[in-house]
């Protein structure tokens, strides 16, 4: 599960960020929840003393009572990882975020490119998130933990019930789930290119589109490209 906690005290900004939210979302197939707040309350207080979730804090600077960087503040005071975005129509305020040691991933006025600006944050941060995260498993009673950036891409195996992991070293795993089931785990660095096929778009070097192939950095390749996924993964390749 992943949850965005948003805190705004305009409750037409607040709407607007939270439809930014969903449109990132719905390229990726993630479980998510926004929690929307317009005020730091004891509400609040118990988010972010929530354990085994991952977070993400979009949060306005200029809110009635309690700042966003108080709460950033007190974010921190329990909670080390999980990324901060801050927002703001007072770009004057960028060097109290500099100075402040919050560790923010981004600060975006609301002025300049704000969608895209945000849009391309909340990409950016889900990339980072799944890099470090790794794929366990046992096959034949070996146990198995591959990192994500490890895998170039998986195919289920001709006429058996299992896939193969094509690692950028070279080597190859088995694997008894199926790739609908993988996709899923894998998440947004991963794109499904073939039904019998996901890739790490992260490791491609490059795409042949009129061959329908795709080049990873190893020197690794696989033809498990469909001519309607071509377009998607073009589109998806741009956005990481």
């Amino acid at each position: 599960m992943l949850k965005f906690i948003v805190c705004e005290d305009n409750t037409k900004e607040l709407e607007q960020l939270c439809l930014i939210i969903t449109k990132v979302m719905m390229n990726y197939d993630m479980e998510y929840k926004i929690e929307r707040f317009t005020e730091y309350n004891d509400q609040f207080k118990e988010t972010i003393a929530e354990e085994n979730i991952n977070k993400i804090y979009i949060l306005d600077i200029e809110l009635p009572i309690v700042s966003g960087l108080e709460i950033a503040s007190e974010v921190r005071e329990e909670d080390d990882s999980s990324p901060i975005v801050f927002v703001t129509a007072h770009p004057e305020c960028k060097n109290d975020i500099f100075y402040s040691r919050l560790n923010a991933v981004d600060f975006i006025t609301k002025f300049s490119r704000y969608r895209e600006r945000l849009e391309e944050t909340i990409i950016f941060i889900l990339q980072k998130m799944y890099r470090n995260r790794t794929l366990t498993f046992s096959y034949n009673h070996v146990f198995s933990k591959i990192s994500f950036k490890e895998i170039n891409y998986i195919e289920k195996a001709p006429m058996q019930n299992k896939c193969i992991i094509h690692l950028a070293s070279g080597e190859e795993k088995y694997i008894t789930k199926s790739i609908v089931r993988l996709k899923n785990e894998l998440g947004p660095m991963f794109y499904q290119t073939h039904k019998s096929c996901v890739v790490n778009t992260e490791n491609i070097r490059d795409i042949e589109y009129s061959k329908c192939i795709v080049n990873f950095k190893n020197g690794d390749s696989t033809d498990l490209l469909t001519p309607s996924a071509r377009k998607g993964l073009k589109k998806y390749v741009e956005n990481f």
